[in-house]
């Protein structure tokens, strides 16, 4: 016979608790998608404007982009 555990709600956790139960499933999903040839998208404080992100790839090398008027359009500022 199967023993069952009850889980606490997400939406009963606070900030730390869901963070420490989404995390693991975040990190796959990113690295799933760099292996797949995506990059990994964020904004620092190098992104001065809405339209500027960093574009992190598989090989580790970064770079920080402004993104265009059309859709899939940017232009690379700076490469690091």
């Amino acid at each position: 016979m199967a023993i069952l555990t009850a889980k606490k709600s997400v939406f009963d956790m606070d900030p730390e608790e869901f963070e420490m139960h989404v995390r693991p499933v975040a990190l796959k999903a990113k690295q799933k998608a760099l292996d797949n040839g995506a990059w990994f998208s964020y904004q620092n404080d190098l992104c001065t404007e809405p339209n500027m992100f960093i574009h992190e790839f598989k090989d580790g090398h970064k770079e920080l982009v402004q993104l265009g008027s059309e859709a899939g359009e940017y232009k690379v500022l700076k490469v690091f």
